[in-house]
């Protein structure tokens, strides 16, 4: 709201100043409520030598404004804007006319965009690693949905390949053992862990295995150990309130689409035949003159590259305006590959943005958990949501940058106080649905001048960032920034309560405070839903 307003009124200064726009960037800063470093990009200009005095040519030039109370410049050649604190607290009366909308705008309209995250390694439960991706691929359709592009959720299912046939022989041979035959496991290679052993028992009653019919159903003993893997990964998911609109299975790309994708690459000469096998070499900028083996020599099965060029041209079939992969950083070296593989099918690079996410340590209190008691050497996402709850699963998981390493705390994030995140978030909702509820309901005509405190005043300016907050993430991607958001505008609630009496004999400063009130609940209720964590009415 208060940034567009400035963003328009610079805009018109430089116009008029023949000043190109280009790199004007307004932001939200610790010594003002609003400033621009764009002096400092500008450098020299006209007969202003240095970044403070364009600073302070262009702060004597911005008009008078009811919104902006006073425009300062500060070193080296920031221009810093002082909102009008009662101007303000009139717009919190358009949040109160459209609550549940509140934070939506319509800057990607008919635009449409593809997210896929999670899409597990399915040799396994789903573990914490890739299930960081989960809320994080899951709030980012939502802030894309809020900025209103169309969007697609998506699964990509890699149920073949190296790994999976390591993994169906291990399934089998602990099978034989369960049935009576003899059969000694590769350590160094095979799977482990408890799961196994309960997939080994369900897969036995499901095929109604026994050893006369062991050898026979080899293939199928695979597929459905695979696919009970994959069934309870997806509940998994839904535990925590992810719900996928396309699945894709490797299995199906590489027989029905790969092959045409292959024969298309060797068409237009982006490939060559080395060493027996069949290699991607389109000599690319995004490769740095790497190539990658789309076929291997030994047996001429297409690799996990060859596939996933052909999933992309999937993606880039109907022509999205953003395609987003959200993967774990050990993909790292896949992306530039990938990219010269999207160009290679006709695809558009510039629209793909793979975000890469780190490592998650757990602990409990100060000791490192190291394992889990069900998968072995990794713990899953379902322990970690039984014990914790969705809502403390998916806040943890996105309060933090997703390029930082992060320590996942299960006391921490059981406990009921303040130094709980998510605890202090929803107890600050909760707080204010009472007070609502004990108020009764709000009278219209209210003078929202009132609100003159500063206490209220840094709430207002608040409540007041968020609509610009999901517009700039809609852009940069930075979901972690919400969370964070939420828990800054926790505070500034609780600061404000325990400081000023809502409810009193003074009728109207009562009725500014609850419209107050009421426009922070759906403000945090709005930031959460977003996030998927709920909003208690009560705690």
């Amino acid at each position: 709201m208060i940034k567009k307003e400035i963003e328009r009124i610079l805009k018109s200064v430089l116009k008029q100043e023949n000043v190109p726009a280009e790199g004007l960037l307004v932001e939200t800063s610790a010594h003002a409520d609003y400033t621009t470093n764009f002096a400092l990009r500008l450098g020299k200009w006209q007969n202003y030598h240095s970044p403070m005095e364009i600073a302070s040519f262009l702060a004597a030039k911005v008009p008078k404004s009811q919104i902006i109370k006073e425009v300062k410049i500060a070193e080296p050649g920031f221009l810093n804007f002082f909102v009008d604190q009662k101007e303000a607290a009139k717009l919190l009366v358009k949040i109160l006319a459209d609550p549940e909308r509140y934070g939506e705008n319509e800057t990607g309209k008919n635009r449409l965009a593809r997210v896929e995250f999670v899409s597990a390694n399915p040799t396994g439960p789903l573990h914490l690693g890739n299930a960081r991706g989960g809320p994080l691929g899951d709030s980012l359709a939502s802030v894309l949905q809020a900025n209103g592009y169309k969007v697609t959720r998506e699964y990509y299912d890699n149920n073949i390949g190296t790994q999976v046939d390591i993994f169906g022989d291990s399934l089998i041979g602990l099978i034989k053992q369960k049935l009576g035959a003899e059969f000694e496991p590769d350590r160094e290679s095979s799977y482990q862990g408890e799961y196994l052993q309960e997939l080994a028992d369900k897969v036995i009653a499901d095929l109604g295995l026994n050893l006369a019919n062991l050898d026979s159903n080899k293939e199928q003993i695979k597929k459905r150990g695979i696919e009970t893997l994959f069934e309870e990964i997806i509940q998994d998911c839904e535990s925590i309130g992810i719900k996928f609109d396309e699945i894709y299975r490797e299995s199906d790309i590489q027989n029905e689409l790969t092959p045409k994708v292959l024969e298309e690459l060797k068409q237009k000469g982006l490939t060559k035949e080395k060493e027996g096998a069949l290699w991607f070499a389109p000599n690319d900028e995004f490769l740095e003159d790497r190539e990658a083996v789309l076929e291997r020599s030994e047996s001429r099965r297409p690799t996990y590259f060859a596939d996933d060029i052909a999933y992309h041209k999937i993606k880039f079939e109907n022509n999205p305006d953003l395609v987003i992969n959200v993967l774990g950083s050990n993909h790292h070296g896949h992306v530039p590959r990938l990219l010269a593989g999207i160009k290679a099918v006709g695809g558009d690079p510039s629209k793909y943005k793979a975000i890469l996410y780190q490592y998650v340590r757990v602990k409990r209190g100060e000791e490192i958990v190291k394992m889990s008691k069900r998968a072995g050497n990794f713990i899953t996402a379902k322990e970690i949501v039984d014990e914790v709850g969705s809502d403390a699963f998916r806040f943890f998981l996105l309060i933090h940058a997703p390029n930082t390493h992060m320590d996942f705390d299960l006391e921490l994030a059981k406990q009921n106080t303040s130094e709980n995140p998510v605890y202090y978030v929803q107890y600050a909702h909760a707080r204010m649905s009472s007070i609502l509820r004990k108020a009764g309901d709000l009278q219209p005509g209210v003078n929202l001048e009132l609100l003159s405190s500063a206490e209220e005043g840094a709430l207002v300016k608040k409540i007041l960032q968020f609509s610009e907050l999901v517009e700039e993430i809609g852009q940069s991607f930075a979901v972690h920034q919400i969370p964070f958001f939420a828990t800054s505008l926790a505070e500034l609630f609780h600061r404000f309560y325990e400081t000023h009496q809502v409810i009193s004999e003074d009728l109207d400063l009562t009725q500014a405070r609850l419209y107050l009130i009421k426009a922070t609940q759906i403000t945090v209720a709005n930031c959460l839903k977003l996030i998927g964590v709920s909003a208690p009415e009560q705690m």
